[in-house]
């Protein structure tokens, strides 16, 4: 296993030494620039930081290969390798646009003691439109099932995600990919709506962005990427992480009734008083992490 382990370290050393192509990047969305923001607003709050120098990082993993260029993603490692791992696959936000995985490396850090964690690049909509992303994070998740490398217990992968983030990790969860072999067993969704044309939903600009049209230009695609459309009696167990923000539950309790009806487990809690971005900041991270820690625990 160790042997293994060092051989992946030096295949991700060689990946660093090829530039990738420069291509169009939105950079708008920043942790940093998000609590500027938020801090105005709540001055007590504080940036999740914390990192535990006792868990291992390996960065810039290649996991697939596109016609331009190659996705890569980074695994953080309890430093005990006897024993395999439930495996975590964070996906970060940003409305599909902006964003990239080091966003999620606070989050990663916490988690790793009870889990391999793999924080995951995948393309946003400047690079490719809808389900480009989706694509990418099942290659992602099959990635991680094919592993002789890294200590994984491959029966048991969830899903974590935060605002789109979430609303991709919900879409995995729906196993609509079971036929490939990308399903999962539980989803975390943070903040993500699970609906795009829905009573609840104020999507707009973005979506349409991403979906490569209007509702009423592209409504296939809006219902193909709304999770609340694509339950069924496969669909992974979910925790749903909320803000105090109505706008980002679009089509949560539809989703919550759907699962119960066909008897799949779900939890959820809304903090109180929250930004959108509440996964960022003291003091909501802490309890965010302990109630994913205690859902994963039991259901994963």
């Amino acid at each position: 296993m160790k042997g293994s382990f060092l051989l992946l370290i030096f295949n991700s050393l060689c990946f660093l030494v090829h530039a990738q192509e420069i291509r169009k990047v939105d950079t708008s969305f920043t942790v940093h620039g998000t609590f500027a923001k938020e801090s105005k607003r709540r001055p007590h709050i504080t940036l999740a930081e914390k990192v535990d120098t006792t868990v291992l990082t390996i960065r810039q993993i290649p996991y697939k290969k596109t016609d331009d260029r190659i996705l890569s993603l980074d695994a953080y490692l309890p430093k005990n390798f006897d024993i395999r791992y439930p495996c975590l696959i964070l996906i970060h936000g940003g409305g599909w646009r902006s964003g990239n995985k080091e966003m999620m490396a606070t989050m990663a850090n916490a988690l790793a003691h009870q889990f391999l964690v793999l924080t995951v690049e995948y393309r946003l909509s400047l690079e490719a439109k809808f389900p480009a992303a989706y694509t990418d994070l099942m290659d992602a998740v099959l990635w991680a099932k094919s592993q002789k490398q890294l200590p994984i217990d491959t029966a048991r992968i969830a899903v974590i995600g935060t605002s789109s983030g979430g609303q991709l990790a919900s879409l995995l969860g729906t196993n609509t990919a079971a036929n490939k072999g990308a399903s999962v067993q539980a989803v975390v969704n943070i903040d993500g709506i699970v609906a795009f044309n829905h009573p609840e939903s104020e999507e707009g600009e973005m979506a349409s962005f991403w979906l490569g049209g209007t509702y009423d230009q592209e409504p296939t695609q809006w219902e193909k990427a709304s999770p609340l459309y694509q339950v069924n009696a496969f669909t992974a167990k979910t925790l749903f992480l909320n803000s105090s923000i109505p706008r980002f539950h679009a089509g949560r309790d539809d989703m919550i009734r759907k699962m119960h009806d066909l008897g799949i487990y779900t939890e959820v809690f809304t903090f109180k008083d929250s930004p959108h971005t509440f996964w960022f900041f003291n003091p909501w991270f802490e309890p965010m992490i302990d109630k994913i820690i205690s859902f994963l625990t039991k259901n994963l």
